[in-house]
C-alpha cells in the first residue's frame, strides 16, 4: 500500500504554528471510489472540509492490485504501518518500492505486460541472487536494493536503469503520524466476499481490529453508491 500523493496538496498556505492533519483514506475499490474521493477534494470548500485537514488517498502497490477483501487490505495496512515504522520490511515489499518507483519514474508506462516481466525477474532476482523468499525480511535494505537494480540492468531489456536507492527505499512510505492523523477504512457491506460467518466472521476482524487500532471503520451498502 501506498501514498496517492497527487491528491494530498494543500490548498492555502498556511501559517508557520499551523499543522496540516492528514486523513488517510483506504478504500476497497480502485475505480469509482477514486472518483469520488477526487471529486470530493476539488469541492472540499464546497462541503466545508477544513483547509488544514489533507486528504491522501491509500492505493496498492504493484503485487496488490485487485486486492478488494477488506479484512486483506486492513492486514497489508497495518503491515505497511509497521515497517514504516520499526524500518524493516519484507523484500515484498522492497520489490513493491521499486515498482512505484519505475511508475513515479515513467520508466514503466500502462504495459501490464512489461510491469509483469519486470516483476518476475526481481522476484527471479530475489530467490537467484539474494536466495531469500519474498516474505523474508530485509537485512540490508540498500544492498539488497542495489543487488535487485544490478540483475534488472542484466536482465531486462529495459536499458540502463540508474535509480537513485535512497528514492526508491523511501518511496511507498505511507507518512501516518499516529495520535495526530486519521485513517478511514472505507468498505461495502457484501456478503458474498466480507464474510461475517460464525467460523470465519472477517466482518468482525475488521470492526475489533479498527478499535484496536484506532481507525475508523465506514461501511456502505452496496445497494447505492456511497
Amino acid at each position: 500500500m501506498r501514498e496517492r500523493g497527487t491528491f494530498a496538496e494543500r490548498t492555502k498556505a498556511l501559517k508557520s504554528d499551523e499543522t496540516n492533519r492528514k486523513v488517510f483514506l483506504v478504500y476497497e475499490g480502485a475505480g469509482t471510489e477514486v472518483l469520488y474521493f477526487d471529486a470530493l477534494k476539488a469541492r472540499r470548500e464546497d462541503v466545508g472540509i477544513n483547509p488544514l485537514i489533507e486528504l491522501v488517498p491509500i492505493i496498492r502497490s504493484y503485487s496488490e492490485d485487485g486486492w478488494s477483501n477488506p479484512k486483506k487490505i486492513l492486514d497489508r495496512v497495518i503491515e505497511n504501518l509497521e515497517e514504516d515504522k520499526t524500518g524493516r520490511i519484507t523484500h515484498e515489499s522492497l520489490l513493491n518500492r521499486i515498482m512505484d518507483y519505475f511508475y513515479d519514474e515513467k520508466i514503466l508506462t500502462t504495459s501490464r505486460v512489461q510491469a509483469d516481466a519486470v516483476w518476475k525477474l526481481m522476484q527471479d532476482g530475489c530467490k537467484n541472487v539474494l536466495q531469500k523468499p519474498l516474505s523474508a525480511v530485509v537485512s540490508d535494505l540498500e544492498e539488497d536494493c542495489k543487488s535487485i537494480i544490478a540483475y534488472l540492468n542484466q536482465e531486462s531489456e529495459i536499458a540502463n536503469i540508474v535509480a537513485d536507492i535512497s528514492e526508491i527505499i523511501k518511496t511507498s512510505v505511507i507518512t501516518f503520524a499516529e495520535g495526530f492523523d486519521k485513517i478511514c477504512l472505507i468498505v461495502d457491506r457484501d456478503k458474498e466476499s466480507f464474510l461475517a460467518e460464525q467460523e470465519n466472521n472477517q466482518y468482525q476482524y475488521v470492526l475489533e481490529k479498527c478499535k484496536e487500532k484506532g481507525f475508523d471503520f465506514y461501511v456502505t451498502n452496496p445497494c447505492f453508491e456511497f
